[in-house]
């Protein structure tokens, strides 16, 4: 080319065509017509279908398709060999018959023909022609130009959308016989094509309905009807396997449960992958003038006068004037002229898939569907990972990184504590497939105690040195799974990582509640991929071994999975966060507070091992004291800590009421059973109740802390989970900091050998009632806004709403019952639940309830709607967009469906304060920054926050904590009553809150 081609954009045209569905239809279109016009005249070569197709491609050249004129025009084919489907099942397409031979003879010509034409045939050795065709139309409509996708295969309408439309070829011209405009079509014929089924869900019909011509299995008995009923009514096909057991036609039930494999393995194949590695640019398919002279050649050597005569005509070339060409006919790739060029080789695109947008196939959910079923259709080959040993190959890994502008990054390391592990290398992955292991610090099995690395791996300063610009790089991406944990390490080896994104809290934002967000379960659910187990690299129970024993080939290929699987998981989820409308709630409240909740892990926070070692020693004589009582009220010497001996006594000798065994036939001493029997006025279960729970403390919290300081801080560092529960609270583990109990003077005990450092104070920062301030903004309580935001005891409001007293008249039972009602009701509080609470009788209960929502509607309609919502679309929403899933509020179960249901209930509330404390904490160390305050956020216990403060800064951190804590809704949210916090500061954390 002389001038450098305009790259695709709006206004173009992009015209892909299916060339393998064109000889098919082309041939059998042929074998129906005279058998004249079939064959060469001179030898009898069969030529019925090349012609037929010339005459196609003369047609869309000179008049278009589907009323489009086109400025580019792909012709793509599939490879001989199969595509990677057959890695994945070796059936697929396995019981299609050979071609007939006369087909055979003429598919090089097919390929000849379009060279002829001036196009270079499209192939790819391992991809499908739907493949390829796929990844132009992502790139094209990525550009905003428009694409047309010229087949008969039906597994290309997954494409359909705003930029990308359907042209079956068959339906012929608009105003010509055989027109048939529902084969010509966008969006919305589509879906009605597929009993209303949108675009990016045809797969999940496919996958159900299976496809007899691919030897797609599908689910046996499922047509497309049922396939798009199916799909409509459960939203995909993964929630529709989900929830197979709660279907109530029996054999519709029965076949989605026995074939739930068959059916997700139809999904990969009729899935599309569109990154396929195109040898030839989108931009270089745009159309330049026909030189009619070498189509009237190959025309000439095929020996098909009428054609040749045509193209003569429209191009103005005499046909006597050129010779025919025989040497066309049979020319093969090398022989090819691509629009005037010999130049073939244009790059591959090295541009990351993930770097596509949410606009670039049609809308954001189809664009979401097709990145999704791209990325899981692609295999992963082990074999194909690097053991990176030499300094010079980690440059080039740390250039590919640069160049790409993203990269995915996992450590190993010597243990689960990231504020004590030691680094023993790290994975990098570019592209899927493209992985890499780093091993630093492998030692040989032989020398167990320190020293004797194994050879043949760069020296650790060194490869930090290497990584270090790509780390820090903020252009590019760094994409982990539970990222805050490398974020840890690296930084405490002088990395920082930065910018980041999470996959499990991408899963989290869009799928809470469903399912683990564990990389090997999303693996299993969006890649149909298993990872292999780390009890299989590092063993397990008495064999197990820490990383740097693990040989390193066998820890590469482990280490680079998941890498490598991290990235396509980056790129199956990624686009659904725009396409189900969750980029808020991931770039607002997970994003941003994976830096925030890994500097407030490594700063720690200190304890006094003389006030535990003191309180384990007061608990242990409790303990004594409590099980001779208990001995003595028994009347004989039993195992405490055996709940086998525990029910022996209890339901065997004493014969209790409410006994239940277990599936191994004994009884079962569960403390919820125990509590029934307390709240009937049983006193043995009170004792037992009581002692079980001193036992937890001393064992969990006062013998257990003094083991988790780090050795280098002094510190506990306890983790926190961002993305374990539905609601979106934070949990704590390695030590469970949440779970202190605060209203037992034993759990305040253990509060107090929480100490700050000298010349420090602890301050705790605590929502005052957040959960019911959020009940009144979401649902119409007038006397609730009221009582908030004129500062009025709730529970006394609420007390004098329902028994009719003044507030100056109220007594302390009437606001204890008020109280329990309103923290109750938020968690969906049965009558006999508020019976057991109160200890009154279940009527007097059910009557409290009953006159709580007479005189509060706005909870009662509060509460209906939610279970419905929930029912209708299987989730609940905070008021910040979270969606809390329940997808088995459909359950037959009733019990289990009760419990679902009231969980349902809470979540918009519970999440919904949540969410606020998790946004006043991505805000939190910024505003104490900005103050030039020195204090640091050091835990965050469900509503409340504890820092360490220097003495003199305690009086002006208090209000800046105050007003970021009580501002942390808006701007988003502007609630209908106030939030309050009450901070205080002292020597410890008991005497602070």
């Amino acid at each position: 080319m002389t001038q450098p081609l305009r790259p695709a954009g709006p206004g173009d045209q992009i015209l892909l065509i299916d060339g393998s569905s064109f000889i098919f239809r082309a041939y059998f279109q042929a074998a129906r017509q005279d058998d004249k016009y079939n064959y060469r005249p001179s030898d009898g070569l069969p030529t019925g279908a090349v012609r037929l197709f010339c005459a196609k491609l003369l047609q869309f050249l000179r008049d278009g398709a589907a009323g489009v004129t086109p400025t580019h025009i792909a012709i793509v084919f599939d490879a001989p060999g199969g595509s990677f489907r057959k890695e994945i099942y070796p059936e697929y397409k396995g019981h299609r018959p050979d071609a007939p031979e006369d087909l055979k003879a003429q598919m090089p010509l097919m390929r000849a023909a379009a060279r002829a034409f001036g196009f270079e045939p499209v192939e790819i050795a391992g991809f499908e022609a739907d493949d390829i065709i796929a990844t132009y139309a992502v790139q094209a409509a990525e550009r905003g130009a428009d694409a047309l996708i010229v087949s008969s295969d039906k597994d290309l309408m997954q494409l359909i959308g705003p930029h990308v439309r359907f042209y079956d070829f068959e339906s012929g011209q608009k105003g010509k016989p055989g027109y048939r405009p529902e084969r010509n079509l966008d969006a919305a014929a589509a879906a009605e094509k597929w009993e209303g089924v949108s675009p990016e869900k045809i797969g999940d019909v496919l996958a159900l309905m299976g496809d007899a011509s691919d030897n797609v299995p599908g689910v046996p008995g499922i047509g497309l009807k049922t396939a798009a009923q199916l799909i409509r009514e459960y939203g995909d096909l993964e929630t529709l396997l989900m929830q197979a057991s709660s279907i109530k036609q029996p054999k519709r039930r029965e076949a989605l449960t026995e074939h739930a494999e068959s059916a997700r393995l139809s999904k990969r194949l009729v899935s599309l992958y569109c990154a396929a590695p195109v040898p030839v640019t989108l931009d270089t398919l745009r159309l330049t003038p026909l030189d009619a002279k070498p189509v009237i050649a190959f025309l000439k050597a095929l020996e098909v006068n009428q054609l040749t005569k045509r193209v003569g005509d429209l191009y103005g070339v005499d046909p006597a004037t050129v010779e025919a060409d025989p040497g066309l006919v049979s020319a093969g790739p090398g022989a090819a002229r691509y629009k005037g060029t010999s130049d073939i080789s244009a790059p591959v695109s090295d541009e990351p898939v993930g770097q596509i947008t949410a606009d670039t196939v049609g809308s954001p959910t189809a664009f979401a569907a097709v990145r999704r079923q791209a990325v899981a259709a692609l295999p992963v080959n082990r074999e194909a990972y690097e053991t990176v040993t030499e300094p010079a190959r980690l440059q080039h890994w740390v250039r590919r990184g640069l160049e790409a502008g993203l990269v995915a990054f996992d450590t190993e390391t010597t243990s689960v504590d990231a504020n004590a592990c030691d680094l023993v290398g790290f994975s990098l992955a570019i592209a899927p497939g493209e992985a890499c292991y780093v091993p630093l610090q492998h030692r040989s099995g032989a020398d167990l105690f320190g020293g004797g690395m194994t050879p043949g791996q760069i020296p650790l300063a060194e490869a930090l040195r290497i990584v270090k610009p790509l780390m820090e790089d903020g252009s590019v991406l760094k994409i982990g799974q539970n990222i805050k944990y490398d974020w840890i390490v690296m930084k405490r080896y002088g990395v920082m990582l930065r910018p980041l994104d999470d996959t499990m809290l991408i899963s989290y934002a869009l799928d809470a509640g469903i399912g683990s967000h564990g990389m090997d379960e999303l693996s299993r659910r969006h890649l149909g991929h298993e990872t292999i187990p780390y009890s299989e690299v590092a063993g397990s129970g008495k064999s197990a071994v820490t990383f740097d024993r693990v040989e390193i080939a066998k820890a590469a290929v482990y280490a680079a999975e998941d890498a490598d699987i991290t990235l396509r998981l980056w790129q199956a989820l990624k686009p659904r966060l725009a396409a189900e409308h969750k980029s808020t709630v991931y770039e607002t409240l997970e994003r941003p507070l994976i830096e925030v909740i890994a500097r407030m892990e490594m700063r720690g926070i200190g304890i006094d091992r003389t006030i535990l070692s003191r309180l384990s020693g007061d608990f242990a004589q409790s303990l004594l004291r409590l099980e001779a009582q208990i001995h003595e009220m028994a009347g004989e010497k039993f195992l405490l800590s055996s709940p086998k001996q525990t029910g022996d006594i209890l339901f065997g000798k004493f014969n209790l009421p409410g006994a239940k065994k277990t599936p191994t036939g004994q009884w079962a001493t569960p403390a919820t059973l125990l509590e029934e029997l307390v709240q009937a006025g049983h006193e043995l279960p009170a004792v037992i109740l009581e002692w079980r729970q001193l036992a937890k403390l001393k064992s969990t919290y006062t013998d257990a802390l003094p083991g988790y300081v780090n050795q280098t801080t002094k510190r506990v560092h306890s983790s926190f989970a961002l993305a374990s529960t539905t609601t979106g609270r934070l949990s704590s583990s390695e030590p469970n900091l949440q779970n202190i109990p605060i209203r037992t003077e034993e759990g305040r005990k253990i509060r107090a050998a929480f100490v700050a450092q000298p010349g420090f104070k602890i301050v705790s920062a605590d929502y005052s009632q957040i959960e019911l301030r959020v009940l009144a903004h979401i649902a119409e309580i007038p006397q609730l806004r009221q009582a908030f935001a004129e500062g009025i005891d709730i529970h006394a409001a609420t007390a004098s709403a329902m028994f009719g007293v003044p507030l100056n008249d109220m007594t302390s039972d009437l606001r204890r019952k008020a109280k329990t009602i309103n923290f109750g009701i938020i968690y969906g509080i049965s009558a006999f639940g508020l019976a057991q609470r109160l200890n009154i009788p279940h009527g007097e209960a059910s009557s409290f309830i009953k006159q709580y929502f007479e005189r509060f509607p706005g909870i009662r309609d509060y509460i209906e709607a939610t279970k419905q919502l929930c029912r209708d679309q299987g989730y609940v929403s905070t008021i910040f967009g979270r969606a809390c899933h329940y997808p088995q509020i459909r359950s037959a179960g009733a019990q289990e469906r009760a419990g679902i249901e009231r969980a349902a209930i809470n979540a918009p509330i519970q999440g919904s304060a949540a969410d606020i404390i998790r946004r006043a904490m991505i805000r939190m160390d910024g505003a104490l920054s900005e103050a030039g305050l020195a204090a640091q956020m050091l835990l965050q216990v469900h509503d409340e926050l504890v820092f360490e403060v220097p003495d003199g800064e305690v009086e002006a951190t208090i209000p800046v904590v105050k007003t970021v804590m009580e501002n942390a809704a808006a701007p988003a949210i502007t609630l209908k009553v106030p939030l309050a916090v009450d901070a205080k500061a002292a020597r410890n954390w008991d005497e602070a809150h």
